[in-house]
């Protein structure tokens, strides 16, 4: 795979990671529509809140992956 191939490839992983993020968030503060138990909600808020923490920490790690990449010397993964 080329430099090139792999940005581009890292890239769209990161676009993922950001639309999680923004998906997650809308869920959380949607849940108070869902008619569900409060523990339920409780429990779905904690899941999506993980799931948001997880996804903000693959997005910073894609993005310094994707700039050693572009700053490397290699041409070939």
């Amino acid at each position: 795979m080329s430099r090139d191939e792999l940005i581009i490839f890292l890239e769209q992983g990161r676009k993922i990671e950001e639309g999680l993020l923004l998906y997650s968030e809308h869920i959380k503060n949607t849940l108070y529509l869902s008619g569900f138990k409060k523990s339920l909600r409780d429990k779905a808020r904690e899941i999506l809140n993980t799931l948001h923490r997880e996804s903000y920490e693959h997005k910073i790690f894609m993005r310094q992956l994707i700039d050693q990449v572009k700053n490397g010397d290699k041409n070939a993964y």
